[in-house]
């Protein structure tokens, strides 16, 4: 909701999403988050946290870190408010992946642990909802931190994943995953190489639906068309969408002979080939084809 100042026109919403800047409101946000995480008097949490992220992700020395927790606490967020914009991004996403494992501790019973109550799911969509609030250029997707912010978009990518994990296709999460890691590789992404890693997450589905020896996308539908309806226009359309091709090399794609492949045409190649894979493998299971 709009404040009264903003709907008078008084203060100006904003309205550019941050790709390469981190604003105070999305820094000092993050932080209330972390505050809000970490912040119990009956653990330690700020200690355990400034030791997981001294040690692995600011790689200095463990037995510099101040004994109290409060002064861990501030040790850390002098550090956070010190990172650059793609730093903050890639302590946001260390956070994220290791939350769970830097608040666990002993259960003192044999090799248990009691961890932290919010899981590390949570604290990415925690995060997102900050992100997205904050108009940041950025969201978690598939577990990785990614420049794609459109909802939709999102649940396309999150969507291939998860059925293609659920039908055992691991070769495509994994192609999935590291486009999505190209993508958002700070501060320099790698286009054209996300493009490619999109194309294999297709290719690694087309193999299993049309066999090994099969001609890559083509030999896919063919195979589709045989046990599932399958419109001979949406065949030929996706054909003509991708214009995939087999050589010496494997599959490539026409997008990756142009001189400038920029952050369009990856995030249209990962999102398009993500809702390509997710239909392909919804028809092949329909088939019985998985």
């Amino acid at each position: 909701m709009t404040t009264f100042s903003e709907r008078l026109g008084i203060v100006q919403l904003p309205t550019a999403l941050q790709l390469d800047t981190v604003n105070d409101a999305l820094r000092h946000s993050v932080w209330s988050l972390l505050y809000d995480l970490y912040e119990d008097n009956n653990n330690d949490y700020w200690k355990m946290v400034a030791k997981h992220v001294a040690e692995f992700f600011r790689k200095v020395p463990a037995d510099d870190l101040p004994y109290r927790d409060y002064e861990c606490r501030r040790w850390l967020k002098e550090y956070f408010y010190s990172l650059s914009w793609y730093e903050f991004y890639d302590m946001i996403e260390f956070v994220a992946e290791n939350h769970r494992h830097m608040t666990r501790r002993s259960s003192g019973y044999r090799s248990d642990y009691l961890y932290h109550q919010v899981d590390n799911d949570r604290v990415r969509l925690a995060f997102n909802g900050i992100l997205e609030r904050e108009l940041s250029g950025y969201r978690f997707v598939a577990g990785i931190l990614s420049p794609i912010s459109d909802r939709a978009e999102v649940e396309e990518i999150a969507d291939a994943v998860e059925t293609a994990h659920k039908t055992g296709l691991m070769g495509a999460v994994e192609h999935i995953r590291t486009a999505l890691v190209l993508l958002g590789k700070k501060p320099e992404p790698d286009y054209r190489n996300s493009i490619k890693e999109a194309i294999s997450a297709v290719e690694s589905v087309a193999k299993q639906i049309g066999g090994t020896k099969s001609s890559g996308i083509d030999g896919a539908l063919e195979e589709l068309a045989k046990n599932s309806q399958l419109h001979g226009a949406l065949k030929a359309g996706f054909k003509s969408l991708y214009g995939f091709t087999s050589d010496a090399d494997g599959i490539r794609h026409a997008i990756l002979d142009q001189p400038n492949v920029g952050f369009a045409e990856a995030k249209y190649m990962v999102v398009a080939c993500s809702a390509f894979v997710h239909y392909l493998i919804q028809k092949a299971d329909e088939a019985g084809m998985l």
